[in-house]
């Protein structure tokens, strides 16, 4: 029998989510109805009741649940799997399955996770197929970090602003350009104690998102997604 998510986790599910009795277009461009339910089963013009959203929110938390159950190997408390169940349904399976998040929990890392949610904050605009940060994505990872840290029995504090929020202006990123002469080791944290996954060239140029110190964490890509941290002192800002 599938591991059910906790009162705790389907709350903060349905506080983020917010109930829409009609379907709608979420910023993402999905139509969606009831408890963020989306499937071929939602029409242009369909309408339901809150106990019909109710049973398609467990049923679609039952995916979840099942999915965090067959991808995680370690032990979860009932707030660590609702956080982790949270994310699942409100991101997909896929991409816990391919997450740094899951191989991070899986080595046994539980103190990364609620730092690794905090990565999956963008959408794509369908207006203009760019990534672009959501506030209510913000919340809702910082809500799942918190609840992953709060023992059983306890809960964070409930949102009073539902997602899905809309799609906020684009801020230009920070580039630069590496410097150093060997290039630079791209590592899993900031700093030397971290595992060093790639090196990159001299002259390669990235986006920084944070700063921590004398590290820099990087989206190597332009894509919108964190690739690790670097030693901030050899790079150089481009413009």
């Amino acid at each position: 029998m599938t591991r059910e998510i906790n009162p705790a986790g389907i709350q903060l599910v349905k506080d983020f989510e917010g109930f829409r009795s009609d379907a709608y277009i979420c910023p993402a461009g999905v139509l969606t109805i009831g408890y963020g339910h989306t499937g071929h089963d939602v029409g242009e013009s369909q309408c339901i009741s809150e106990a019909r959203a109710e049973e398609l929110l467990r049923a679609d938390m039952e995916s979840a649940c099942a999915s965090v159950e067959r991808l995680v190997s370690v032990s979860l408390s009932g707030n660590q799997f609702a956080a982790l169940a949270s994310f699942a349904f409100n991101c997909g399976a896929g991409n816990l399955g391919v997450s740094t998040l899951l191989k991070k929990l899986n080595r046994g890392d539980y103190d990364a996770v609620p730092t690794e949610l905090g990565r999956w904050v963008k959408a794509t605009d369908p207006a203009t197929g760019k990534k672009r940060t959501l506030a209510g994505l913000v919340r809702r990872r910082a809500a799942e970090g918190e609840l992953w840290l709060c023992a059983d029995g306890a809960a964070p504090e409930a949102s009073n602003e539902a997602m899905p929020q809309r799609i906020e202006p684009p801020v230009e990123p920070d580039r630069y350009r590496i410097i150093a002469r060997g290039g630079l080791r791209l590592r899993g944290g900031p700093g030397l104690e971290f595992d060093a996954s790639t090196s990159l060239p001299q002259d390669a140029e990235l986006t920084v998102t944070q700063h921590s110190g004398d590290w820099a964490e990087v989206d190597c890509d332009g894509d919108g997604f964190v690739d690790g941290w670097v030693f901030a002192s050899y790079l150089q800002r481009i413009g």
